[in-house]
Formats: structure tokens, sequence, C-alpha cells
């Protein structure tokens, strides 16, 4: 079931930059592994935003991509702003 309405969360980067989606979320919308998801993320002290598509892996991570990592300035330990958006209807 693909996401209905945006939602927006805070995540620590973890190692290997992954992103671990919250549970409630997954449970709330029903996500599944395997699903393209529309992602943006912000590191909580800077305005610069970054947009990219991730694949939610089984146990409820995203990776972002090390371009995004390396523009954003960010490391593992760092706070994010999570933005997850539904996907754009055609």
């Amino acid at each position: 079931m693909p996401l209905t309405e945006h939602v927006k969360f805070l995540a620590r980067l973890q190692t290997q930059n992954r992103i671990q989606i919250p549970v409630e979320i997954r449970q709330r919308f029903k996500l599944e592994a395997k699903q393209f998801l529309r992602v943006e993320i912000r590191h909580i002290d800077s305005f610069h935003e970054e947009r990219f598509f991730a694949k939610m892996k089984p146990d409820g991570r995203i990776t972002v991509p090390w371009e995004i990592v390396w523009a954003l300035e960010i490391k593992p330990g760092h706070m994010l702003r999570v933005w997850l958006y539904p996907e754009e209807q055609e």
C-alpha cells in the first residue's frame, strides 16, 4: 500500500548511510520491503535539503546515496529531518 500523505520524522544517520523508518509509520501505511519511496532529507541544523528515491529493505531501512551524504556533509550519528512523500500519479 503506498503512502497516502506525506510523513515527517527525525532519524539518526546510521552506519553505511542508512535511515531507519519508524515502526509506527511502516505499520500505519503498511509499507512493504522492496517498496520505492520518494524521500527528502535535511540535516537538523541546516536549511539545505536533498531529494531522492530509495528502496526500503526488509529491516525497514533505506540507504542514502553517497552523493547526497557528501552534498549535505553528514556523517553517521547526525540527526536528520526526513520526509516521505506519496508516489505521484500520472
